[in-house]
């Protein structure tokens, strides 16, 4: 269902573009039939980019060429697609205007503006896609968020909590980049770290060096870890392996709980979906909502659900606040509206259906999915610190 779904979108982005490119420009025969050659070709790219990956456990530098020419191929397409949208409303517009007022423009002059707009388009996101790479490619920024948190003890008032998720380390994310995302976490020195799942696409054993950094991630209250749909495509079992021996403490259906003065925090964890068909044999990854907190005592609950589909319907669980990840805000714009079909929540801070429930964060991430781009959805690492309401 996603591949086609996939190819499906595939087609609208890279067709629509092409098909308006070439009613204003009006191509040579040959010319044309080239083009769409060439369109047809980028388009089915990142379909076999993403069949190889998943069936070699170990790319080549053949594959991560392919993947970077591909997924920027994707993502160019996608910007390119906006901004013959954009031209196409704007003309709408402008001919609906031009018909009210009676302006007295002429069909010679509005097939020049046509032509013209159609010549600007791909320069125009050319210069939209370089930025997008530049926002995806930088060192994500630190987000500030306050919540306030009814009856928070006095000892938990200013807890600050590092919140990174989605790094997707894989054929484009490599290790100075896993690097970069810890050094801006431990500079933030928080009380406690939470991570949202996804941290790579791609085998243990292509990528144990690739995410080694994440070793180096410390703070006072431990560094916590929940899974992501993407944890579950390679090798689940060992990628849960490789998490514990990263310092990362795996919460799935369970909890644990730290001290900060004389009042405790409980952190739990469900499982993404996605867990129980990988691992059909271990409970721990069929998402049971009742048994994270099970037994547990009393202290802030802090819950960690990549989803905002799961976390949304975890309320019942009594967590404070509730951190997710999964939407990357949208990634690139239009998709956010696409996310909202999915999703209940794109990014930011917002409180449950009934406020006594607590919160709920999602978080933009800190890497991307396929085109190494973002627009209008920069990434991010969330401190957030609570506060008493």
């Amino acid at each position: 269902m996603f591949l086609v779904v996939f190819l499906l979108l595939l087609g609208l982005v890279y067709g629509y573009p092409t098909w308006r490119l070439q009613s204003a420009l009006t191509p040579e025969p040959w010319l044309a039939w080239l083009w769409i050659a060439v369109i047809a070709t980028l388009a089915l790219m990142p379909v076999l980019i993403l069949l190889l990956l998943r069936n070699t456990d170990t790319p080549t530098s053949w594959h991560r060429f392919a993947s970077w020419f591909s997924y920027i191929g994707f993502g160019s397409a996608i910007i390119f697609f906006n901004v013959v949208v954009l031209q196409d409303l704007a003309l709408g517009l402008a001919w609906t205007i031009d018909h009210l007022a009676t302006f007295g423009v002429t069909p010679a002059q509005r097939a020049d503006w046509q032509r013209l707009s159609a010549q600007l388009c791909p320069i125009a996101a050319a210069l939209l896609a370089g930025y997008a790479l530049f926002q995806a490619r930088r060192t994500p920024a630190v987000r500030q968020v306050t919540v306030r948190v009814p009856g928070l003890p006095t000892d938990l008032d200013g807890l600050r909590i590092a919140h990174i998720t989605d790094l997707h380390v894989g054929s484009t994310i490599r290790r100075n980049f896993v690097a970069s995302v810890v050094r801006t976490v431990q500079e933030l020195e928080a009380d406690l770290i939470a991570f949202t799942g996804d941290l790579a696409d791609g085998s243990v054993a292509e990528l144990s060096s690739e995410v080694a950094p994440l070793a180096q991630l410390s703070a006072p209250l431990g560094v916590w870890f929940s899974t992501g749909n993407h944890d579950y495509y390679w090798d689940a079992a060992a990628w849960m392996t490789k998490i514990e021996e990263l310092g990362l403490r795996l919460v799935s259906n369970n909890h644990g709980v730290v001290t900060r003065g004389q009042s405790q925090v409980l952190v739990g964890g469900l499982p993404d979906p996605a867990g129980i068909e990988a691992l059909p044999s271990d409970p721990r990854h069929a998402g049971d909502v009742d048994a994270v907190f099970a037994g547990a005592p009393e202290g802030l609950r802090l819950l960690l659900a990549h989803q905002p589909a799961t976390a949304a319907t975890a309320g019942s669980c009594g967590a404070a606040l509730t951190l997710s990840g999964h939407t990357h805000g949208g990634q690139i714009l239009p998709w956010s509206l696409l996310v909202r079909l999915q999703q209940p929540i794109v990014a930011g801070l917002s409180r449950r259906a009934k406020a006594e429930d607590g919160w709920i964060y999602v978080s933009r991430g800190v890497g991307y999915w396929g085109p190494p781009m973002r627009f209008g959805a920069p990434s991010e690492v969330a401190c957030l610190t609570l506060r008493p309401a």
